[in-house]
């Protein structure tokens, strides 16, 4: 796998972190932390990554599905409360979309969480 400072130097990497710029530095470094951590989960650079997850001559998205359960994975590796998991995989999102590209959104535990249904107790 490429170094870090290789990895950010790519076309895609580099429109991410230009979105950055508005933010604290601690988030910043904490986003790119997570984009590069997630690069070398799914063993590919940012530039793979976009280029794979959507076919330009067909118009049609090829490995969104494979993205969006890799960013779910990665995120889950981390010792964090479900709700963080969440934000760590939104920012691999954010990185596609920065690119042009979107993943499936996840939900919130507390939207997934079946109803309380207490009938006459």
């Amino acid at each position: 796998m490429r170094s870090d400072d290789e990895l950010l130097s790519t076309v895609c990497a580099g429109r991410y972190v230009r979105t950055l710029d508005d933010l604290p530095d601690r988030d910043r470094e904490r986003r790119i932390a997570t984009l590069l951590g997630f690069a070398r989960h799914v063993d590919r650079d940012p530039d793979q990554m976009v280029e794979e997850i959507f076919d330009e001559q067909t118009r049609k998205y090829r490995k969104r599905g494979f993205y969006t359960d890799a960013a779910r994975a990665f995120a889950a590796t981390f010792d964090e409360p479900p709700n963080a998991q969440l934000q760590r995989a939104n920012v691999i999102r954010a990185f596609f979309i920065a690119n042009g590209r979107r993943l499936v959104p996840d939900k919130p535990a507390w939207m997934s969480a079946p109803a309380d249904t207490d009938e006459g107790e």
